[in-house]
């Protein structure tokens, strides 16, 4: 299980979960962005003490 958090265009952050699949993460970010139309949410993930970008195309560190 992986740790994952939203960030809004602000890099305000929104939410934090934690989340078995990168899959399952990628669809929690998608319900979480209040505005789809907005560009500059991001996401997340802690991977030993440190936040990283997530990209869905390669998964979680897990």
């Amino acid at each position: 299980m992986a740790k994952y958090r939203v960030l809004n265009p602000k890099g305000d952050v929104v939410d934090t979960k934690d989340i078995d699949s990168a899959d399952d993460a990628h669809a929690w970010f998608v319900d979480q962005r209040a505005d789809n139309s907005e560009l500059g949410w991001r996401m997340e993930v802690e991977h030993d003490g440190e936040w990283s970008f997530f990209d869905d195309t390669e998964g979680s560190p897990d």
